[in-house]
C-alpha cells in the first residue's frame, strides 16, 4: 500500500513538472539587480582598461585594438540604457541587455 501511495505521489509530482508551464517572469529584488549590474560593469571596465593600456604601448595588433574600441562604443550605449532603467524604478529591467555587457567583456578577452 505504501509503495502504491508513494508511486502515485511521485507520478503526480513528475506530471506537474511536465504539464505545467514555466513562469514567464521571475522577480529579482532591485538591490540584487544593482549588485549584479555593478559586478558586470566593474568586470567590463577592468578588462577594457587593460586592453586599452596594451593598445597604447602597441602590445596588441591594430585589429584587436579596433575591435576593442568598437566594443567599447557599444558598451557605453548599453550602459546609458541600463542606467536610464535604474533611474526609473517603475520601469522593467531587461536582463538580456545586462548580460550583453558581460558578453562585451568576453569579446574584449577573446
Amino acid at each position: 500500500m505504501r509503495r502504491t501511495a508513494l508511486a502515485l505521489a511521485l507520478l503526480v509530482l513528475v506530471g506537474c513538472g511536465i504539464f505545467t508551464k514555466p513562469a514567464e517572469r521571475i522577480s529579482v529584488e532591485r538591490q540584487q539587480f544593482l549588485n549584479a549590474y555593478a559586478r558586470a560593469r566593474v568586470l567590463y571596465q577592468h578588462l577594457h582598461a587593460r586592453i586599452e593600456a596594451l593598445c597604447q604601448v602597441d602590445r596588441l595588433n591594430r585589429e584587436t585594438c579596433a575591435k576593442a574600441a568598437a566594443i567599447d562604443q557599444q558598451a557605453r550605449a548599453l550602459d546609458a540604457e541600463i542606467r536610464a532603467k535604474i533611474d526609473t524604478p517603475e520601469s522593467e529591467v531587461d536582463w538580456p541587455r545586462v548580460m550583453q555587457l558581460l558578453e562585451f567583456a568576453l569579446g574584449l578577452v577573446l
